[in-house]
């Protein structure tokens, strides 16, 4: 990876993780002494526990994002974003599809892979603004722009007007969006694509009709990698 976009990327987990440390404790009612502990006790949890966990403070990804003040970007994490190249790298997907792009970390994973392939193109959306703005801004210092195509606005407008098929694509938008979101881009799949949906652990009620959908229709092979906030995949298989 070249070390201006490892430097950026560097740059924008480093404030993704203080923004949602300094959302979270302004949420939280306790003392500084036992935020610092739950801190730490949240870090030593499995995967698959932390968003119960944080449930059990009435605290979560969304929460955040949706109280008052600037809108987080709430970044996938390094070992999130280097899974993510990794399975460019190793797919070699022609078109992917990211559905949540926010500022732009998990875009430029999968941009720079694109790069070391020499082809291939991200298709980027995201709703807000702000947030899309940074991403152009992030995606031109990277100088990854010839992999990046960005859409701005609603994402169901966005895949409406798509056509053909996709190889990868990336779920990271509300969480009770997932299978209407999915259900709409169906018809963009071929057999052999993969999608790869994040938060499954840290929204997992949210998710759940998602996730019973796919273990339901034996058009897809799907399951959930017990790392991080829990990543589904899935493989199309007919």
């Amino acid at each position: 990876m070249a070390s201006s976009t490892t430097d950026l990327l560097r740059r924008l987990h480093e404030q993704s993780q203080t923004e949602v440390i300094a959302r979270a404790r302004a949420q939280f009612q306790g003392s500084s002494e036992e935020f610092l502990t739950l801190a730490e006790e949240y870090e030593t949890l499995v995967p698959r526990l932390r968003g119960r966990f944080l449930e059990t403070l009435g605290l979560s990804g969304e929460d955040f994002e949706s109280s008052q003040g600037t809108p987080l970007s709430l970044a996938v994490s390094a070992e999130t974003g280097r899974f993510l190249r990794n399975m460019v790298l190793s797919h070699k997907p022609a078109r992917i599809l990211e559905l949540g792009s926010s500022c732009g970390v998990s875009t430029l994973y999968f941009a720079e892979a694109l790069r070391t392939l020499g082809s291939g193109m991200v298709v980027a959306t995201e709703l807000d603004a702000d947030k899309c703005a940074r991403l152009r801004t992030h995606v031109a210092m990277s100088g990854v722009g010839a992999y990046v195509d960005v859409r701005e606005g609603d994402v169901f407008q966005t895949v409406a007007g798509l056509d053909g098929t996709f190889d990868m694509v990336f779920i990271d938008v509300w969480a009770d969006t997932y299978l209407p979101l999915f259900r709409q881009i169906e018809r963009l799949l071929r057999p052999g694509s993969i999608v790869l949906a994040d938060n499954m652990y840290t929204a997992e009620d949210a998710v759940r009709p998602y996730k019973r959908y796919l273990d339901d229709d034996p058009r897809f092979s799907t399951t959930t990698l017990d790392f991080e906030s829990g990543v589904e995949f899935t493989v199309v298989v007919s």
